[in-house]
């Protein structure tokens, strides 16, 4: 299993990150599309979906995020 962190630039809410678990990188943006389908009252409309990081999972995995990286 890996954890992947993307990142969306979405219509309304501009650049949103999603992070999820998963086998496969196609598994991931399904995941994450439903994921970001669960946050929102009306689908979506995604402009781009970025992979930015993929991990192997373990105990004590995790990410560091640089909050300049967002801006």
């Amino acid at each position: 299993m890996f954890l992947y962190r993307l990142q969306i630039e979405e219509e309304q809410r501009g650049i949103l990150y999603i992070v999820v678990i998963s086998s496969s990188d196609e598994k991931a943006f399904q995941a994450a599309e439903k994921q970001l389908e669960r946050s929102s009252l009306v689908t979506p409309k995604v402009k781009e979906w970025l992979l930015l990081e993929k991990k192997r999972i373990h105990e004590g995995s995790g990410y560091v995020i640089d909050p300049n990286e967002i801006a």
